[in-house]
This record gives C-alpha cells, sequence and structure tokens, in this order.
C-alpha cells in the first residue's frame, strides 16, 4: 500500500486542473450547510435545534454522503459536477446514506461516553462506510459499518495522521476566515478517496 505522503502527492496530481469545480461544489455545499444550520442560530430556541437536526438528518446526511460519491467517482475518472452532490437522493442510496450516517453518529458517541479515545478509535474504524455504500448499495447501513471495521483494521492511525493533517490545516486556515477550507476541503476529499481505493485493493488481495 502506498504511504500518507504518496496518497497526498497522487491526490495533487488527480486535482490539476480540476481545482476550479472543486472549489465551486465545496463553496455549494459550504452554503448548503449554512442554510441547514441557520434555524438553530436564528431561532436560538428548541424548536429551532428540532428542525435544524431533521434538516441535518435528512437534508445534511445525504448530501454528505453525495459529496463522498462524488470525490470517489472523480478519482476513478468520472466528471467533477455540482450536482453529484444529490447522487443520493434516489431509491438506491437515500435511506441507506441516511442510515449510515446516524448509525455512525450514535455509535460514535456511544463510545465516546467511556472516553475520548475509545471514541475516536470506532470513528476511525467506522469511516469508511459511506465509501463501501457507493460501491455496494446492496448492503445495509449496518453492513456497510461491519464492512468498514473489518477493512480499517490495521489502518486507523493512517487514517488518523492523515485526517490530523486537515485538522491542522483547518486551524491555520482561521487566521484567513477560514476562506483556505475551500481549497484544503476538496483536496482533503481526494485524498481520502484514494486512501479507500488503497484499503480496498489490499483488502480484496488479502481475503483472496
Amino acid at each position: 500500500m502506498k504511504t500518507n505522503s504518496e496518497i497526498r502527492q497522487d491526490a495533487l496530481v488527480a486535482m490539476r486542473n480540476n481545482w476550479g469545480t472543486c472549489v465551486f461544489i465545496t463553496f455549494v455545499l459550504f452554503i448548503i450547510g449554512g442554510v441547514i444550520m441557520s434555524p438553530a442560530i436564528i431561532a436560538n430556541n428548541n424548536s429551532g435545534t428540532i428542525s435544524n437536526s431533521l434538516l441535518q438528518i435528512f437534508v445534511y446526511y445525504p448530501i454528505a454522503v453525495g459529496t463522498i460519491f462524488t470525490f470517489l467517482r472523480f478519482v476513478r475518472g468520472e466528471k467533477l459536477s455540482v450536482e453529484g452532490l444529490f447522487c443520493t437522493f434516489n431509491a438506491h442510496y437515500y435511506w441507506k446514506s441516511v442510515g449510515v450516517m446516524v448509525l455512525v453518529s450514535i455509535y460514535t458517541f456511544l463510545w465516546s461516553l467511556l472516553l475520548i479515545v475509545p471514541g475516536l478509535i470506532k470513528s476511525m474504524s467506522y469511516f469508511l462506510a459511506p465509501y463501501i455504500l457507493n460501491d455496494h448499495p446492496e448492503l445495509s447501513a449496518e453492513e456497510a459499518i461491519q464492512r468498514s471495521m473489518k477493512m480499517m483494521y490495521g489502518y486507523k492511525m493512517r487514517l488518523f495522521l492523515m485526517l490530523l493533517g486537515y485538522v491542522g490545516f483547518a486551524i491555520l486556515s482561521a487566521i484567513f476566515a477560514f476562506v483556505p477550507l475551500l481549497w484544503i476541503s476538496p483536496y482533503y476529499m481526494v485524498v481520502l478517496a484514494k486512501f479507500y481505493e488503497e484499503v480496498k485493493a489490499n483488502y480484496v488481495e488479502v481475503i483472496e
């Protein structure tokens, strides 16, 4: 399997001549996220919080999974498009994408009740579930999570270090009002898609 550094370099190569589209897609995603958050921010009461939670689960979660699908398919040679953000809004993926995100959130929260570290480790285990759902829409949300746990065996630290880089850049971007996230976020979406491709190739090789 390629090193994290090699995966990051491959991501830069893949994004060559595609930065404009990547930034625009990220901008649209951020706008959608801001609109979904606005009810709770404006209302500042229980009804605002409830509406925000419902919008997050039934609108933003499928879009978040759609974003993962979009960048994974881009890595595999498909053209990037804003429409890809909504590719899970169909009979094949909608409820499973909602289910995956809800279950991952619940499982991570429950493990975090023990301590932060167990919750963090488990979140790494569940990380590939949306990617797996793209490749195997026949799986249930729970089955995608279970397969993610198997595939991530031995790779959780590598993923953690990869995500740590993103967090570091995100913090630094605060100096510039987080505007650099428009470039950093899509870059890491490509990095993580390539990470999945590497783990998947190695996992298939092992089980065969």
